[in-house]
């Protein structure tokens, strides 16, 4: 899918939050590298990621959780049937895994956005920079899972990015194994503060109800 029809969605969601667009205020070619959206009154700059790739088109390894994906190839309504697995090659730390890394290089850039953006509206630390990860491609996991790994990453790295925003903009993706409707949506925060937690959860939730009552730009 165009990310351009992403970007217009998001665009919609954020302006009814009261955000704009950071290009408005400097530009198509700022000195720094800067996140999409930002609300001046509540100090709030947002990014926002999509997953296009399809990391486990053949099933895969997410070493860091010490599991497995597979992928349906011929399977009945209550589980049972053919699956496929492809063990990936082995990653630049010498293991079977090839979505932790690319999803590290994804948040490191987001991470440096982010904190630019924060200096050139705010320069403070109170300002909160969430990062909007959207899945529009990659459907081989749910949102809750993805999460998982990116909880991993930002308890280690990346200070800059106070919360993490997974959702699926177009459908509710399904549990291979268990055939159960995975979330929409799923928030993470790397730090334990209360009002940087309830601002994420808060647009997580706002999220939810955009899905739900329909207000997209394009359906897929």
């Amino acid at each position: 899918m165009n990310d351009k029809y992403v970007e217009n969605e998001y665009d919609t969601f954020t302006s009814e939050l009261g955000f704009t667009r950071v290009s408005e205020d400097v530009g198509s070619s700022p000195s720094f590298q800067n996140a999409d959206y930002v609300n001046k009154t509540q100090e709030i700059i947002v990014e926002l990621k999509i997953l296009q790739k399809e990391f486990f088109e053949n099933g895969g390894v997410i070493n860091s959780l010490n599991a497995i994906v597979i992928k349906p190839l011929d399977i009945n309504t209550k589980g049972p049937g053919q699956y496929k697995f492809t063990l990936p090659n082995l990653n630049r730390e010498g293991k079977h895994d090839d979505f932790e890394e690319p999803l590290r290089r994804i948040l490191k850039k987001a991470n440096r956005q982010l904190k630019e953006t924060k200096k050139y509206y705010f320069d403070d630390k109170s300002s909160l920079g969430i990062l909007l990860l959207s899945q529009v491609g990659f459907s081989q996991l749910g949102p809750d899972v993805t999460a998982l790994v990116v909880q991993k990453i930002i308890n280690q790295e990346f200070s800059s990015i106070d919360g993490v925003i997974i959702c699926t903009p177009y459908s509710r993706s399904k549990n291979s194994i268990t055939l159960r409707t995975d979330p929409i949506c799923v928030s993470v925060t790397n730090e334990i503060d209360p009002w940087k937690k309830k601002k994420c959860l808060e647009i997580a939730d706002k999220w939810v109800e955009f899905f739900e009552k329909g207000g997209h730009y394009l359906k897929k």
